[in-house]
């Protein structure tokens, strides 16, 4: 019982410093590692392997302090880039940065580590953590560029055969039959994420040279957007063959899958031949286990590296702050009463989804001039302002739940530049629900800390601007037109000018300080 009792108290004399400097540093991290855990919950997107993920992480972790045996001491040199991390998340959290915040958890997490345990032992942890990585939703900034490459590769495949077609960005119109959208969910990314993550877990297992884990990852990553090219090609093959009534443009995802399972064969049997190289065995051979280190000064460096992510924690901001239940009504009066309210706040159904707010103007309308004694509205217009006092964590202006159409339901169609009669820049943009047959005509624009974009990267990067004014505000203005015999653009085009100017002063009245 008295050895018992030894390994007991040892264990957690051992393991109590960690506890310290995590409790710490997840006092800061934590409301970004919430975000990262909200998109790991919605199972039908890119990062709902997340959960997962993390457990592996745990279980590989474990079993590498079980095959070292860590000694806890202190490593003072490591403090310096553990702090610049530390920096790096802190200027996140004052811009909004999220993508910022997030690229900084995994480097924190092994930041903590390696000043307790040293560069000697902290290498056998470097993969269990840092797999982590595959699950930080800042993969998204690829999906542009992955879109792309598709659109590219499906259109030489295509030109193989005697299909007749038209690409135009990321649209693919078969002549006479349909038309197909390589949107965000046909990029590939999450096959590549799930790809890189089990080349990454198969290299830690079985690999001890750093040769074979590079070359099976790189072939991981070409075999993981390879099937993400063939499952796109063949939906859009069977499409024009079927007229558009093949079930596998119902049934995308899990065919994308199939496929993507069926090129994991192939990657599993290289791994096996690259498991027996010579360069492998004399590897496994030789293979030293990093001694342990010196006890050190453990207690002082817990306490260090706790109070540096505190002290970060006590110059911030409060970065939640107060989410109301419902925004303010935002009141603007245009002039001579021009316009009406239509009764519901949509357009065919459509209206951005913008979440928690702080002030709010959506309303559907028309125009009293251009209607007829006793006939009723050729077009019905919409306006959505929609402002934020300061932007905090689930209240920002460009974040992942605000979008400006439902992809499951809108189609884009054309996309236009335009711009108020201030020289004030808006994205136009036309949308089509497939299944009803209607059009939308919208235009949008960012105006954050006093500076108009129409980019949502864009956007984001403003506040780094901003931060040297005295504005804190931010707010996205959406223009919409429907209507069946008038020109859509045009008639947006009047909409913008004539409200315009009434809505720039009253966010202006309402945010300058």
């Amino acid at each position: 019982m008295a050895i018992e009792r030894i390994h007991v108290r040892s264990f957690i004399q051992a393991f109590f410093p960690f506890l310290f400097v995590f409790g710490a540093l997840f006092l800061l991290i934590w409301p970004t590692v919430e975000g990262i855990v909200s998109r790991w919950v919605k199972f039908d997107e890119s990062y709902s392997h997340g959960f997962l993920l993390f457990l592996v992480s745990v279980v590989l972790t474990v079993r590498a302090a079980k095959r070292t045996s860590p000694v806890t001491g202190f490593y003072p040199w490591w403090l310096a880039p553990f702090a610049l991390a530390l920096i790096a998340y802190g200027l996140g959290d004052l811009l909004r940065l999220q993508a910022l915040r997030e690229l900084t958890v995994v480097p924190l997490l092994l930041g903590a580590l390696v000043i307790l345990l040293g560069w000697r032992q902290v290498r056998a942890f470097i993969i269990p953590v840092g797999v982590l990585f595959f699950a930080v939703p800042v993969w998204d900034y690829l999906s542009w560029t992955l879109q792309l490459v598709t659109v590219e590769t499906n259109k030489l495949l295509l030109g193989l055969f005697d299909i007749n077609f038209e690409v135009e960005g990321v649209f693919v119109y078969l002549i006479g039959v349909g038309a197909f959208e390589i949107a965000h969910g046909c990029s590939g990314l999450r096959y590549l994420l799930v790809g890189q993550s089990l080349a990454v877990l198969y290299g830690e297992l079985n690999f001890r040279c750093v040769r074979s884990r590079i070359v099976f990852f790189l072939i991981a990553v070409a075999l993981a957007l390879l099937a993400n090219w063939i499952r796109v090609f063949v939906i859009i093959y069977m499409g024009y063959e079927t007229n558009m009534e093949t079930g596998l443009i119902e049934d995308h995802d899990n065919f994308g899958w199939w496929v993507f399972a069926a090129t994991l064969v192939p990657l599993f049997i290289i791994g096996r031949k690259l498991e027996v190289t010579r360069i492998e065995q004399q590897a496994t051979g030789s293979e030293v286990e990093a001694g342990p280190a010196k006890l050190g000064r453990r207690w002082p460096g817990a306490l260090v590296a706790a109070a540096l992510p505190l002290l970060v924690l006590g110059f911030l901001p409060n970065s939640d702050g107060y989410v109301l239940e419902e925004p303010e009504r935002f009141a603007i009066d245009f002039e001579h009463n021009r316009y009406a309210p239509l009764f519901g706040n949509h357009l065919n159904g459509w209206r951005p989804q913008v979440r928690n707010p702080d002030v709010a103007f959506v309303q559907t309308m028309f125009d009293r001039q251009s209607v007829a004694e006793g006939s009723g509205p050729e077009k019905s217009l919409f306006l959505g302002v929609y402002g934020y006092e300061y932007q905090r964590h689930r209240a920002e202006l460009v974040q992942y739940w605000n979008r400006l159409y439902e992809r499951d339901e809108w189609v884009p169609e054309r996309f236009f530049r335009m711009s108020s009669p201030g020289g004030t820049p808006l994205q136009g943009l036309t949308l089509k629900n497939p299944r009803s047959g209607k059009n939308v005509h919208i235009a949008y624009t960012y105006y954050v800390e006093g500076l108009w974009e129409t980019d949502q990267l864009r956007a984001k990067l403003a506040q780094v601007a901003g931060f040297f004014n005295p504005r804190t505000d931010a707010s996205l203005m959406v223009f919409g037109v429907a209507c069946e015999k008038c020109n859509g653009e045009d008639a947006l085009a009047m909409f913008v000018d004539n409200t315009m100017p009434a809505i720039v002063r009253k966010i202006d009245q309402r945010f300058r300080h």
